[in-house]
């Protein structure tokens, strides 16, 4: 700052005070020059009569007008003046400054410190008389002071009364300053806040807070300013102080779930550094989201707004199942009545994370059909209802369309009529009776370290899901297929658990969960077939026993076996014979004691019961839960014995030639190169398996008699029920072009 002007007031004759408006940035300096040329200070806040008090302004008057004579000094600077009369408002400012224009100070030199009064100049120009010899002003006067009127209440940290602020603004404080006082600010010149509530006080005391109020009650505010005004104003330090500092998307659910201020306070870290968050689904919420009471129901139920066809729709499908991962069934089971609203687009939000939501979705497909994502919304349904290749030499191409068709009807609810077709015809040649029985296979099994695992009506209609299960646990297996005793009861069929000398185990599970209270499901309440998801839920449990056992090395091998399977399809048929009989009807009507005399050319006598093989039941029976057992039909007595050991990793399986030639009437072969020797090699393209003949120890050829045109054919091989490898056939006709499909043909 120049202080020339001042310089040259202090040696003129002028008997009025100097008015030397200043900037903020030039105040202190201000300050130190005036010192520097030997005036003294003089406070406004000095005539404060109080703590909370206005100044004396005609007791300031008084003091310059008799300073030549009372005071000890005969040259000083009123400092406070300025703010003070900026706080009072413009009317107030006009007619002091107006008073003190003209006022004779005698032989004493007065300086004025005005600041935040650069909107007065231009009035007091227009005397003529106040000229440059009586005033000057630095950097324009900019002033940028504000005023926040904090309640004592809200628990901001303020400056206690109006003599406080003046003292304050005396040492050149700028910006924003926070004040509890009474006096009624409402004409300053300055911008004054107030704040009455912890909200407004957190907005005011933190940089950048940007958060709406409705996102936290009254209290919850105030706790958090309680906490910000011990930390520095520092919502860092303070998230830093509940382990909010890095890592904000793990355990989502423990630190959302509840209501308490920890849970607000995560919400509103998550609120506060939503940009630097990864979960896309995660930041979608919270922008919408403005209450904390509404944040976990959004987190839930945001989804069912995104139609499955949006391009933002896969990751948020994934990010939310990630955060909704640990909630409970309670809250998903919410979440899936919501969902219903728009029925063609429910079935893509719901995930297999939830025993309720993975029954919503078998419930949906089993009313309106399959979609193509069911392979990423439900994997363990999807690998159930794909076509298993039985590789039995009795009844491979039997089986395999039979569950295809009976997975199929299980899941729809409906009956097909060719099916119904068959199932009476098989009744009638009763062609399970090619497979070897159970107690055949079990007499031949290597007993040595294996543990027996009785899973009660396993049926083979899973094998498509086991074999997805073990090949993604890396687990060697051996499937037999086999029947069982008829009648298919258990007191019948548990001979080879009773002989067992070895560790072994019985699992009711599943039995339970098809035909027993215990279970849960009931037809009558519920004639969906929902009771499938815990189905797939137990073989995917007893798959994870069977890794467990095994990676423990507690047995070499892990058999599980089953005592019969069971029928969906006979409870949906509702077929009830149309006589009496003269015994009680067993196992929902499927079997009876034997008795004379009766017309009935589905049914088998064996172990002095008649047992039926179609669909039909017994009067007189209890109601089926939700699936039967006992009769004679493909899903009731065709059982697997399944053994599983640990799998050799390091054989792998080559296509000996890149390229192969086909022929429109013969087909083509094919070489294999495995790196180990091995057994039983098969190949499975089209969904139908070729059997391999071995070279030599290394080397398998495979006959295609079915593929007779050029290009590429994707092929899965096995070495008896385990997958070493996926191949790609590339075929090409004796022209040597490997896309002409007609080639033979001309």
């Amino acid at each position: 700052m120049q202080t020339d002007p001042v310089k040259r007031y202090l040696t003129s004759s002028v008997k009025t005070p100097y008015f030397l408006f200043i900037s903020d940035d030039q105040y202190k300096t201000a300050i130190d020059e005036l010192s520097v040329l030997g005036l003294d200070f003089i406070q406004m806040s000095d005539f404060c009569g109080g703590d909370d008090k206005l100044p004396d302004i005609d007791g300031l008057l008084n003091y310059i007008e008799t300073a030549d004579v009372n005071a000890k000094s005969k040259k000083f600077v009123i400092k406070g003046l300025g703010e003070y009369l900026a706080l009072r408002g413009h009317s107030e400012a006009s007619r002091t400054l107006s008073r003190l224009k003209d006022l004779n100070v005698g032989g004493s030199k007065v300086v004025l410190l005005l600041r935040g009064l650069a909107s007065q100049i231009d009035g007091l120009q227009t005397d003529p008389r106040f000229d440059n010899r009586r005033f000057s002003v630095v950097d324009k006067a900019e002033c940028d002071l504000s005023i926040t009127l904090a309640a004592p209440s809200v628990g901001l940290p303020a400056l206690p009364g109006f003599k406080a602020l003046l003292m304050e603004l005396e040492d050149g404080r700028c910006g924003n300053v926070a004040v509890n006082t009474a006096i009624n600010l409402e004409k300053a010149i300055f911008t004054v806040h107030h704040i009455s509530n912890a909200y407004d006080g957190i907005k005011f005391s933190t940089k950048g807070f940007a958060l709406a109020r409705s996102c936290g009650s009254d209290a919850r505010w105030a706790e958090l300013l309680t906490e910000l005004n011990q930390s520095n104003s520092s919502l860092d330090e303070v998230f830093e102080n509940y382990g909010l500092g890095s890592n904000l998307e793990s355990d989502f659910y423990a630190r959302v779930a509840g209501s308490d201020y920890r849970n607000w306070l995560y919400f509103i870290c998550l609120k506060s550094k939503a940009d630097t968050l990864q979960n896309g689904y995660l930041r979608f919420v919270l922008d919408m989201t403005n209450r904390f009471e509404d944040f976990v129901s959004n987190i839930l139920n945001a989804i069912i707004e995104i139609p499955h066809t949006d391009r933002r729709f896969p990751s948020f499908y994934q990010e939310r199942k990630a955060l909704v991962e640990k909630f409970p069934e309670s809250d998903i089971a919410d979440f899936v009545v919501n969902n219903r609203q728009v029925v063609s687009e429910s079935i893509y939000k719901l995930t297999d994370s939830t025993r309720v939501e993975r029954e919503e979705i078998i419930a949906w497909l089993s009313q309106n059909g399959l979609i193509p994502e069911l392979d990423s919304i439900y994997p363990a349904l999807a690998a159930y209802l794909k076509k298993y290749i039985f590789k039995c030499p009795e009844l491979a191409d039997l089986l395999t369309e039979y569950f295809e068709a009976y997975k199929r009807q299980k899941l729809s609810n409906e009956l097909e009529t060719d099916f119904l077709k068959k199932v009476d015809q098989l009744a009638l040649t009763r062609q399970f009776n090619q497979l070897p029985t159970r107690n055949q296979i079990m007499d031949s099994v290597d007993k040595s370290s294996t543990f027996l695992y009785w899973l009660d009506a396993l049926g083979v209609e899973y094998l498509g899901l086991i074999e997805a299960l073990i090949q993604k646990r890396g687990l060697s297996v051996r499937v037999h297929i086999v029947r069982a005793e008829l009648p298919t009861i258990t007191s019948i069929n548990r001979n080879f658990f009773d002989a067992w000398q070895g560790r072994k185990e019985k699992n009711d599970e599943l039995d339970d969960t098809k035909h027993s209270d215990a279970g849960g499901y009931n037809f009558t309440n519920n004639e969906l077939p929902i009771h499938l998801a815990k189905e797939l839920d137990i073989i995917a449990a007893m798959i994870d026993k069977a890794a467990k056992e095994l990676a423990l090395r507690h047995c070499k091998r892990f058999l599980i076996v089953s005592d019969h399977g069971a029928s969906r399809l006979a409870v949906l048929r509702r077929k009830e014979e149309k006589y009496d009989t003269d015994t009680t009807g067993e196992h929902s009507g499927r079997c009876c004691k034997l008795f004379q005399h009766y017309d009935l050319p589905f049914a088998a006598e064996e172990n002095g019961y008649l047992v039926l093989a179609d669909y039909g039941r017994f009067k007189g029976s209890r109601a089926a839960n939700v699936e039967v057992h006992g009769g004679a039909s493909l899903e009731e007595v065709v059982v697997p014995i399944i053994e599983l050991s640990l799998k050799d990793e390091s054989i792998t399986v080559k296509l000996v030639d890149d390229v192969v030639t086909v022929d429109f009437r013969t087909g083509t072969e094919i070489n294999l190169f495995f790196n180990s020797p091995v057994q039983d090699v098969s190949v499975v393209l089209n969904e139908k398996p070729y059997s391999a003949s071995q070279i030599d120890a290394n080397h398998y050829s495979v006959k295609l008699p079915d593929t007779k045109r050029a290009g590429e054919y994707p092929a899965d091989v096995y070495a008896g029920d385990n997958l070493i490898g996926k191949i790609m056939i590339k075929t090409q006709g004796k022209s040597g072009k490997v896309n002409d499909a007609f080639d033979d043909l001309f």
